[in-house]
């Protein structure tokens, strides 16, 4: 394992704005094909794929063989032993889903930060992200500062309460999640709902304000470009799973 030239929160927080790609499928042969195609970010999910660490920790290797895009994880929940076990591994940051109060990111930040900071746990003289062990010395402080932490936004309550989420101390950014948003915001899954996209612009501006870095999936007419230009940093439109459906389907219809 090389040491990386810079790391996922220092770009962000310098004012990059990127692209990012979901992992739904748990391949890593997938995550190999998404990070040769060049996506500055590839988030390996585990809130809804059918996978173990062991397979998230594949998928990690794969990305890293090919390119030097960042990777994160979404995990299936805030607690330490879902969190503890992906940044041991050498996830670039964390994504954290349907949080909707400061006490959940409190949670989050304090499992993912070593201590003075949180209460992550301090066996990295075996870990792999510490290259397990070889860099006992520097590894807790550079942790501290290079992982990037993130809360999902996804219903109301969570809306509500973005002042406070994002006063935590350790929490970075904030991601809109739009589909599970459209249960408390219009018809559910109706994802070109006007009640749904005006709760997203007030959801922004309040991120910005808090100044937070501010991340989301862009909407269906809505380009990256758009979405960055309102001050997003973290743009997600693709997916493994998407772009091999769209793909299969272009073919079908093309037969």
């Amino acid at each position: 394992m090389t040491v990386r030239p810079s790391n996922l929160r220092e770009t962000l927080l310098g004012g990059a704005q990127t692209l990012g790609a979901f992992l739904f499928l748990g391949s890593p042969d997938v995550a190999e094909v998404m990070a040769v195609a060049g996506f500055p970010i590839l988030i390996v999910d585990r809130e809804h794929v059918a996978a173990d660490n062991a397979t998230a920790l594949a998928e990690l290797r794969a990305i890293r063989s090919v390119s030097d895009a960042f990777a994160m994880v979404r995990t299936r929940d805030n607690t330490p032993g879902a969190i503890k076990p992906m940044l041991d591994a050498g996830f670039d940051g964390i994504m954290v889903a349907d949080i909707r109060a400061a006490e959940e990111a409190r949670a989050i930040a304090e499992a993912a930060r070593y201590a003075p900071m949180g209460r992550r746990g301090a066996h990295f003289t075996v870990s792999r992200a510490a290259r397990y062990g070889f860099d006992v010395a520097r590894h807790p402080e550079n942790a501290n500062r290079n992982i990037l932490v993130c809360a999902m936004i996804e219903s109301r309550e969570g809306l509500e309460n973005i002042d406070a989420i994002a006063a935590v101390e350790g929490i970075d950014m904030l991601f809109l999640g739009p589909l599970d948003l459209t249960a408390d915001y219009g018809t559910f899954g109706d994802l070109a709902s006007p009640e749904l996209s005006d709760a997203l612009r007030k959801a922004e501006a309040k991120i910005t304000q808090c100044r937070k870095l501010l991340g989301g999936a862009a909407l269906p007419g809505d380009t990256p470009a758009e979405l960055f230009a309102r001050g997003y940093s973290l743009v997600t439109g693709a997916s493994d799973v998407g772009i091999l459906r769209e793909g299969a389907l272009k073919y079908i219809q093309c037969k």
